[in-house]
């Protein structure tokens, strides 16, 4: 499912408060194949750590969304500026021991 820049900040912000930490505490992240960047590049764990991602419709939409929480909110996540109309998904873990921001 596709969804708009404000719903996924709205689904974001409701996963953080479900699952607690400050911000800070959250890597937010842009992909087009973000079940690889989470569990190859970043070592989430797919059944031990605290991970989601949504599908918008651009990827200015996706920097949009991630300039939201890593400027605003503070998030742990690595600025991606440059992505073609595959890398539209917005990922975020709870970072552990084991993961790799």
């Amino acid at each position: 499912m596709i969804y708009s820049v404000q719903q996924i900040k709205y689904e974001i912000l409701a996963y953080i408060k479900e699952f607690g930490g400050d911000f800070h505490d959250w890597y937010v992240g842009v992909s087009s194949d973000p079940k690889f960047s989470m569990f190859q590049e970043h070592s989430v764990h797919k059944d031990d750590d605290i991970w989601l991602y949504k599908q918008a419709l651009t990827f200015a939409a996706c920097e949009t969304v991630q300039n939201y929480f890593l400027e605003i909110l503070k998030t742990d996540g690595e600025v991606v500026t440059d992505g073609n109309e595959d890398t539209d998904c917005v990922y975020l873990y709870k970072k552990s021991d084991r993961t790799i921001p």
